[in-house]
């Protein structure tokens, strides 16, 4: 009788070691996110939100990781022409793109969002990092919590960058 329960035993192991690989597979697995020149941009929603389409019409919200610009509000609430420049930034960005961004997956947010760098080719085939020309015109901040991009250490140094050129004042 030993013999059948150590099998039993041993099967049961099995069985719940297969059941929490697929359980934890199926919570890790996003769904594949192509990383081609052929998402289009469809709307910029504020300084560091757009929608994207893909060429087969499927649609996703991508939030710029790495950084915090300032909130679109109604109203006057202070610092709301900072967000509407910002928005403005991130139009013009797009427009220079001709509306076609690298999107570069880091994750999902809890609202669905896909949290990534995004890139576009620029004029002289180099790559433009979007978070980086935000942070560079000061109209973004490094954001100190939360997902890490792959490229935040060139985040941080874009900030700096703009902190350097930032004209100083006298008191």
């Amino acid at each position: 009788m030993k013999p059948l329960w150590r099998t039993a035993i041993i099967l049961t192991a099995i069985a719940g070691a297969i059941i929490t690989a697929i359980l934890i597979f199926q919570r890790t697995n996003q769904p594949s996110i192509a990383l081609t020149e052929e998402w289009i941009a469809t709307q910029v929603v504020d300084g560091e939100s757009i929608t994207v389409r893909q060429t087969d019409d499927s649609q996703m919200p991508v939030e710029l990781c790495g950084i915090d610009a300032p909130e679109l509000e109604q109203g006057k609430a202070p610092g709301q022409a900072l967000a509407n420049e910002a928005k403005q930034k991130l139009l013009k960005l797009v427009a220079v793109a001709d509306n076609q961004l690298i999107i570069i997956p880091v994750e999902k947010d809890n609202q669905g969002r896909t949290i990534a760098e995004v890139m576009a080719y620029g004029k002289d085939k180099a790559d433009i990092s979007f978070q980086e020309e935000m942070l560079k015109s000061g109209l973004a901040k490094t954001r100190k919590s939360g997902v890490e991009c792959p490229n935040q250490l060139g985040f941080q140094q874009a900030q700096e960058i703009e902190w350097c050129d930032r004209p100083t004042t006298l008191l």
